[in-house]
């Protein structure tokens, strides 16, 4: 066989290689305590600013009608902390979220307020400087009665959602409130008019809101629309499940290059699970759901799409039958994980991401993780959970970090004759570029070879 043949074929096997392994998972680093004091870190939230600096924010409600509300940060991924801050008090607050990008870092809040009648209005602020100091807080529309809310920036969109109790007898209406202006100016837009949507999951990808719900008595499949003018209007409902149970509930849902992805907790089985569908036409059709967890009762799933793959985390709950002893503290809580190469089409085993050695077993009750949160990094992510483990609620995070290891194409873990076929394969193309400056030339390939061997 002439030799540039036999090289064209190593060199083809070697790139069809790299393509099927797909991206790897990032390293977890063992987890690390955010708080540990006897205040209950309660409503917690938490961003990733562009820089990779964490916001964590938190409700102190010891004095219910004076709540603090906290904010800490972290410029080395979790490591390190700065003390508690103050941002605003004077007031009772009973729910909270943050968020950062370009423009700042971004503070929503619920306050409960007494006078002719009882009522929950929806506030916002921001911060210019990092967290150090916040405008004045400004109310967000003009409903009276704010529920669940949750805040996120994508795509230059600022984006806001707020349930609201009004007299709808089948449950709240869902608003979502948009800023094209990081935060100046509002606009109050429904989620799916026409439609009774309960705990819906959104995000944003290329300018385009997609939404998940359902998972009522009167609704019990969860359904997926979208908006491609940032809910001005929305497309017509798409069942996601098939054959759901009758209290399924909490969707989350993401996009990467390949799919659409929701999960939700189901108890189609009369025990609740985490069950997962894809759908790769834009959400005409979708996968047949699957079942994520090993073992009941899973629920409180987030997911996250990344460079990496995708990612999902849940709360897996054990009592003596499987259940949890209390709804309210959803005790004997362990956030496990799984980790998607081929953007759902397979997964990996579980990995138990809270490292509480007291459980499973475990004698006393409320002593579990719960509310599982993930934040993204430029490379990686972390996970941040509320933890009972001690007696009190306090925060936990564990980061899943990318290695940095530039030359390891095919992402197997170490630099070998694979990734060096692949650089010349790539030569004069930024594809092979293992010194970062912007083509593939000798300097990598000595780059390279300087790397053989495992990734460190």
């Amino acid at each position: 066989m002439p030799y540039r043949t036999a090289l064209l074929i190593a060199l083809m096997t070697a790139i069809s290689h790299i393509a099927a392994s797909g991206a790897r998972a990032g390293v977890w680093e063992d987890e690390m305590p955010i708080t540990q004091d006897f205040i209950f870190q309660y409503r917690s939230s938490i961003a990733a600013a562009p820089d990779d600096t964490l916001y964590v924010l938190w409700l102190d409600q010891t004095d219910w009608e004076d709540a603090k509300v906290n904010l800490m940060k972290s410029t080395d991924k979790g490591h390190t902390w700065t003390e508690p801050l103050v941002i605003f008090e004077g007031g009772a607050f009973v729910d909270g979220g943050v968020c950062a990008d370009e423009h700042g870092v971004h503070v929503i809040l619920v306050e409960f307020t007494e006078g002719g009648g009882e009522f929950q209005y929806l506030y916002y602020a921001r911060s210019e400087d990092g967290g150090v100091t916040f405008s004045d807080l400004v109310r967000i529309g003009e409903r009276d009665n704010i529920g669940t809310i949750s805040i996120f920036s994508r795509d230059g969109a600022l984006v806001i959602h707020a349930q609201h109790w009004g007299d709808d007898p089948d449950g709240p209406e869902n608003y979502l409130y948009v800023s094209e202006d990081g935060g100046d100016t509002w606009q109050e837009r429904p989620i799916v008019p026409g439609t009774t949507v309960q705990h819906p999951g959104l995000t944003v990808r290329d300018g385009v809101i997609h939404a998940v719900f359902g998972g009522t008595l009167a609704l019990p499949e969860i359904c997926y629309s979208f908006s491609d003018d940032l809910g001005e209007t929305w497309s017509a409902t798409v069942a996601v499940s098939q054959g759901a149970g009758n209290h399924s509930q909490l969707p989350q849902v993401v996009v990467d290059d390949e799919a659409i992805h929701v999960a939700w907790e189901d108890d189609r089985t009369e025990h609740f699970n985490i069950m997962y569908s894809r759908s790769t036409d834009g959400g005409a059709t979708w996968s047949a759901d699957v079942q994520l967890n090993d073992t009941y009762y899973g629920a409180r799933v987030k997911l996250l799409a990344d460079e990496e793959g995708l990612h999902t985390v849940w709360c897996q709950y054990h009592g003596d039958d499987g259940w949890p002893g209390t709804w309210s503290s959803a005790d004997y809580g362990i956030i496990w994980y799984k980790f998607s190469d081929d953007s759902g089409a397979s997964w990996t085993d579980e990995f138990r991401v809270s490292q509480n050695e007291d459980i499973p077993p475990i004698d006393l009750p409320d002593m579990g993780a719960n509310y599982i949160q993930l934040a993204e990094y430029g490379a990686g992510f972390c996970a941040m959970w509320q933890d009972k483990r001690d007696g009190n609620i306090d925060l936990y995070l564990r980061n899943s970090l990318l290695q940095e290891c530039p030359a390891d194409f095919d992402g197997d873990g170490d630099v070998d004759t694979a990734d060096l076929l692949y650089l010349l394969a790539a030569w004069g193309t930024p594809d092979g570029d293992v010194d970062d400056d912007g083509d593939t030339d000798t300097a990598d390939l000595l780059a390279l070879l300087a790397a053989w061997g495992p990734c460190p």
